[in-house]
């Protein structure tokens, strides 16, 4: 009787202990995560009919998630289109690039600066995976999108991972070399869709 009394005891700790610690897990794995601009990446990739296109990557200049019992509810990002840049091509090459892309053919970067992105609902699928649905705006045209991603919350710490978010920039007024508008591009005809991955590092509020 004494040993199954004392085995009732060990393991009532043990409950106990591993409550507590759930517990103050669950109270730090929430709350708002603003994320780390410097850590954090958005990489794009745009192609033309033909197959060949041009990669790059554009900054962060704000974001923030709100967490709700470790997990994700919302989030707003604002990205600065002003700070778009190209990887595969150096110099002068890169230069025209970013500074078409930066006007009015592209984003017209002068007129619309910024463009956002505000998560509107974030349904769970299977471990960390999830299909997250938000309001994206560029050149002051907001569509809705969804896409999936991974993000895991660590105590303080929250990652994110969307590997293919594809946008079709007709619907946000892109319409430079769209075979969707003009006739006769042939291979000079750019793809509607352009893609991004999405890599986000953020810590607890």
């Amino acid at each position: 009787m004494k040993k199954l009394l004392l085995s009732a005891l060990s393991f009532l700790s043990a409950w106990v202990l591993l409550t507590a610690f759930s517990t103050e897990l669950f109270a730090q794995s929430q709350g708002t995560y603003v994320v780390d601009t410097n850590s954090s990446l958005v990489s794009w990739e745009g192609k033309t009919i033909a197959g060949s296109g041009h990669t790059g990557y554009i900054q962060l200049s704000s974001g923030s998630l709100d967490v709700v019992s470790g997990k994700v509810t919302s989030g707003k990002f604002v990205v600065d289109v002003k700070s778009i840049k190209t990887t595969d091509l150096k110099g002068d090459r890169a230069a025209r690039l970013e500074n078409h892309l930066k006007n009015e053919d592209f984003f017209d970067v002068s007129k619309f600066p910024t463009a956002s992105l505000v998560i509107t609902s974030v349904q769970s699928k299977s471990n960390n995976e999830v299909q997250v649905t938000g309001d994206l705006t560029i050149k002051n045209i907001k569509k809705s999108i969804s896409f999936p991603a991974k993000i895991t919350v660590n105590g303080d710490k929250l990652t994110a991972v969307a590997e293919s978010i594809k946008i079709n920039r007709t619907e946000f007024d892109v319409k430079y070399r769209s075979g969707s508008f003009f006739s006769g591009l042939g291979d000079r005809a750019i793809l509607d869709e352009f893609e991004l991955k999405i890599e986000l590092v953020a810590q607890k509020k």
